[in-house]
């Protein structure tokens, strides 16, 4: 098997090829990779969107000679698809070959109305995808809507508006063009934080108006400045701002 096809919602790939291995990322409905080896039930593979590497389970893969052009994703919190007889939960961001297709043997259908082809991109547009996604609990290596690190969070969303950002922050912030100030930010730039000038641990979405959407114990609006994030709970800065970079213009 050298290319494959997820099949199921929310597959985790791990660091190491066992089940109790930690959790790196997510691989979702739709997504392909390349397989570069396979034992003992696991598969190590690239995920062709971003690159990334790691281990799943070999059970929810398929098989496929090539990759086939996405038209759709799932813009639904929660939804479903049919695979033959049986249905298959799968999140948002979920990748949809088309409204009906066959793929290695097995035929797929679209359950319901909720799927949108690539979005252009507006602060309006932005805000209505990632507003649904507060209080979606924090998870490490998460991409969906039972849980999302924060890196997976801002990955998902830019991916429909046809954007592939690498997975983790630590290599987001090398693209775009820098915004010198939070005040010259406008809504979808992405803000870049750490603890230590040039070390990157965390990201999210500036909505304008000096408020950040991001994944922090779960998805939550802050308010940010220059400085960084402050929880408006506390009153306390929680992140220290680093950099403003515009992805999209």
């Amino acid at each position: 098997m050298k290319n494959a096809f997820c099949f199921l919602g929310a597959v985790p790939v791990r660091k190491s090829p066992t089940s109790l291995s930690e959790q790196v990322s997510t691989l979702l409905f739709g997504q392909y990779v390349q397989v570069l080896d396979q034992s003992e039930g696991f598969c190590k593979i690239i995920i062709a969107d971003d690159g990334y590497q790691g281990y799943v389970d070999a059970r929810c893969l398929l098989p496929v000679a090539r990759k086939r052009k996405n038209k759709y994703f799932s813009n639904a919190m929660f939804s479903y698809i049919q695979m033959d007889r049986e249905l298959v939960p799968i999140p948002f961001g979920a990748k949809i070959i088309d409204k009906e297709f066959t793929i290695a043997g097995h035929s797929f259908a679209v359950q319901d109305k909720n799927i949108s082809k690539t979005l252009a991109f507006s602060p309006e547009s932005l805000k209505d995808l990632a507003l649904p996604f507060l209080n979606v609990p924090y998870l490490w290596g998460g991409k969906s809507t039972m849980g999302v690190d924060c890196s997976g969070f801002v990955q998902v969303l830019y991916s429909c508006f046809g954007v592939n950002l690498p997975r983790d922050a630590k290599e987001q912030v090398l693209l775009g063009r820098d915004i010198p100030s939070i005040f010259a930010g406008k809504a979808g730039d992405l803000c870049f934080f750490g603890e230590e000038e040039g070390k990157i641990t965390h990201v999210g979405v500036f909505l304008g108006k000096q408020y950040i959407i991001h994944a922090s114990g779960f998805v939550r609006i802050d308010l940010i400045d220059n400085n960084g994030i402050c929880d408006h709970s506390t009153q306390q800065y929680t992140h220290f701002l680093q950099n403003i970079k515009r992805i999209i213009e």
